[in-house]
């Protein structure tokens, strides 16, 4: 039994009436209710705390979020509360998918809440974090194989490198490039791949920071001679120190879930299922066919300089890592560029684009004026992106059961000093397709990390949460 005390008014929700609806006694009976009860508690934990959205003060360490500097993560905090209010008002809710993963952060936060949890990714470095992060949580076995492994690296004698792929001595120093290939080859060593996985998202992360590569962005972009020759440390010990941080957070999470009763045996109670595919492509459903109750989600916000690049990102640390241990579909064609990861610009199919105005007018105007403004390259960039996010959406309503609901965060971009409203568009998308939304909430970005002569970074400040149902036919 709860009492909603008010609604507020939604452009794009004209059906909801602004006025109190007093007790609700099944609050499965009718979808609507159920929708102005997540309005109504959205509001009232607002109204407890301004910042709970922006969230500046929550525990990283709690969530394993320093395993790997991933780009744009979200913040787990803020999706469990959204994640919590969602159940409160819909406690039946059993099955959750992530199609665009990243770190595996929504399946984190809904891990805590007992969900069945599905992701997916196109990024293999995302998919090797993401299986890392939820377990199993073996921490004493963990602390014993790395010691272990740490005997090794340091027993090893040999100079030999462990890889080889095009401007290898330009990405890192010499004696980085043998004590890499020294953790390499003990992680290899390791019989258990959960031990593997784990103490390759490690090395991961120590590739990003002993490697050339400037930190300040996500982008590859080599430091100056001058710098890189100032820059003395052991690989190997930036690796140790790492590790023993993160088994340490792997523990503190692992306590987390047992003190919520998550774990059986070490291992997450409920069904969780990670794999390495293309949302574009499809969507995996267990049973082929309406599934999911609840999606949580992010997409890319589209290819331009303010976007972050997951592929460039991830180029370096993914030349370490034996593929075969991260996913079966996972293999080295992937790393033939920089770029691969984030996808080969193609042509347009022109017949479906114009399809898309139709879907959204907000596209139309923006896509307009991209055209006015901007190079022939950046229009196609743009036109690509929302073709292939609408096709993702439509994969993603096949599998959504009716009255599902999605929580989108949304942040928009610019393409040659033109704006893209992506929130507005994608809210024009999934209406198209038979989505509701029921709110949406603004929140600050915090501590976000792209280069400081950027000048188109101000659009980056905010981001917006969407809560869509998808309605029942």
């Amino acid at each position: 039994v709860n009492l909603i005390l008010s609604i507020k008014r939604n452009p794009y929700m004209p059906d909801l009436v602004a006025e109190p609806i007093g007790l609700i006694e099944d609050i499965n009976s009718r979808p609507e209710d159920v929708d102005k009860l997540i309005i109504s508690n959205i509001e009232k934990a607002t109204a407890e705390n301004s910042n709970i959205w922006t969230s500046p003060d929550y525990n990283k360490r709690e969530y394993i979020h320093s395993f790997f500097q991933y780009p744009a993560r979200m913040i787990p905090a803020v999706q469990r509360k959204l994640i919590e209010i969602i159940i409160e008002a819909k406690p039946d809710i059993e099955n959750m998918i992530d199609p665009f993963m990243g770190s595996a952060t929504t399946l984190v936060a809904c891990m805590e809440s007992g969900l069945n949890c599905y992701g997916q990714d196109i990024n293999p470095l995302a998919i090797l974090i993401g299986k890392a992060r939820t377990g199993p949580y073996y921490t004493e076995a963990l602390k014993e194989k790395s010691s272990e492994l740490l005997k090794i690296i340091e027993n090893d004698r040999s100079e030999n490198i462990e890889i080889s792929f095009d401007n290898l001595s330009k990405w890192f120093k010499r004696n980085v490039i043998i004590e890499l290939s020294k953790i390499v080859r003990a992680i290899k060593k390791q019989t258990s791949p959960f031990a593997r996985r784990f103490f390759w998202v490690v090395l991961a992360e120590t590739v990003r920071v002993t490697s050339n590569d400037r930190t300040s962005t996500y982008k590859l972009h080599v430091r100056k001679k001058e710098e890189i020759a100032k820059r003395q440390f052991s690989a190997i010990d930036v690796f140790a120190l790492h590790l023993d941080k993160c088994i340490e957070d792997f523990e503190l999470h692992a306590n987390l879930l047992k003190e919520k009763a998550m774990l059986t045996k070490r291992s997450y109670k409920s069904k969780l299922d990670i794999i390495l595919w293309d949302s574009k492509q499809s969507i995996y459903s267990p049973n082929n066919t309406e599934f999911y109750d609840l999606l949580v989600s992010s997409p890319p916000y589209g290819d331009n300089k303010t976007t972050v690049t997951y592929g460039q990102n991830s180029y370096l640390p993914l030349q370490w890592i034996e593929m075969s241990d991260i996913d079966p579909q996972a293999t080295k064609g992937i790393l033939k560029t920089t770029t691969e990861i984030d996808g080969v610009l193609k042509n347009i199919n022109e017949t479906k684009l114009h399809d898309l105005f139709f879907k959204s007018p907000t596209l139309k105007k923006t896509y307009d004026n991209v055209v006015r403004n901007s190079s022939a390259k950046h229009v196609k960039k743009v036109a690509a992106f929302f073709l292939d996010l609408d096709k993702t959406i439509d994969n993603i309503f096949s599998v959504m059961k009716p009255n599902s609901y999605q929580i989108w965060t949304i942040g928009n971009r610019t393409v040659a000093k033109v704006e893209i409203p992506n929130d507005e568009i994608i809210i024009e998308l999934i209406t198209s397709k038979g989505g509701k939304l029921i709110t949406q909430v603004e929140r600050e970005i915090i501590n976000k990390r792209m280069a400081k002569k950027n000048k188109d970074t101000s659009l980056m400040n905010t981001e917006d949460i969407l809560i869509f149902r998808k309605i029942e036919e």
